[in-house]
């Protein structure tokens, strides 16, 4: 199997390039002989999968918002026709989908595809291998850098993603402030419900917030009650008395 990776308005190292462009895409094309489909043996699956997160790996950013994702076939129809080695495209789509995910990957979770348009086409004959070209398009105001991601679970089994620096008090106190904002939200659209109205759709949904069981993808240790995480900040020099000192300087440099 071969595997090819091109980027526009966005690299390995940034999500962006234009910063007056929100608008980005990632394509990955793949050829290989034998198509990887649901019936296909475990260990051919995992194969697939070790060799596109290899590439994705190398993207030092993950997207949290929804995105569009195309996909295209090069097959031969004759052998598409009239044999069973290439499956219908609904099981072989879904192993190239489990692939983007994960911190190896390049979203958190497939529940952050918002659209599939997948078709195939008939190859050139020149080519003996089969070939499927993904392309991502997303907005690209809404990605995490990799290396300081962690999720934080602050309402039942939500959490949100930050990027937060243990060695900056800032940072931490930041995150913190983001939390509370967003259980302000939370708690002001339960009040609303109450007086009859539902303000969920505007209050609630949030291209941040994911279930903690789409988290499945990346280290456990990544992903931090509330509690556990003032913990961590406590632990690293967060205090009380820490806030007070961010809080004057503050103060003093506005």
């Amino acid at each position: 199997m071969k595997i090819k990776v091109s980027t526009d308005n966005c690299s390995f190292d940034k999500h962006y390039l234009i910063e007056e462009s929100a608008s980005a895409e990632v394509t990955i094309e793949l050829e290989f002989e034998r198509i990887v489909s649901m019936q296909s043996k475990t260990q051919r699956q995992r194969d697939l999968i070790s060799l596109i997160h290899d590439e994705l790996n190398k993207f030092q950013w993950v997207i949290s918002d929804s995105v569009t994702i195309e996909m295209t076939w090069y097959l031969n129809a004759v052998e598409r026709q009239e044999t069973d080695k290439v499956g219908d495209l609904d099981n072989i789509t879904k192993p190239l989908l489990d692939s983007l995910t994960g911190e190896n990957g390049i979203l958190i979770d497939d529940a952050q595809i918002g659209s599939i348009h997948t078709y195939w086409l008939s190859r050139n004959e020149l080519k003996a291998d089969n070939i499927v070209r993904i392309k991502l398009s997303f907005n690209n105001d809404y990605c995490f850098n990799k290396s300081n991601l962690i999720f934080i679970q602050y309402a039942g089994a939500v959490c949100t993603p930050m990027n937060v620096d243990f060695s900056s008090h800032k940072s931490m106190f930041g995150a913190l402030a983001v939390i509370k904002a967003c259980k302000l939200r939370r708690f002001s659209a339960e009040k609303i419900k109450q007086l009859g109205s539902n303000t969920d759709r505007f209050l609630i949904v949030s291209s941040y917030d994911i279930h903690r069981t789409r988290l499945n993808g990346f280290n456990s240790s990544k992903i931090y009650t509330l509690k556990k995480f003032k913990e961590k900040c406590e632990e690293d020099g967060f205090t009380y008395k820490a806030l007070l000192k961010l809080r004057k300087g503050a103060r003093e440099s506005a």
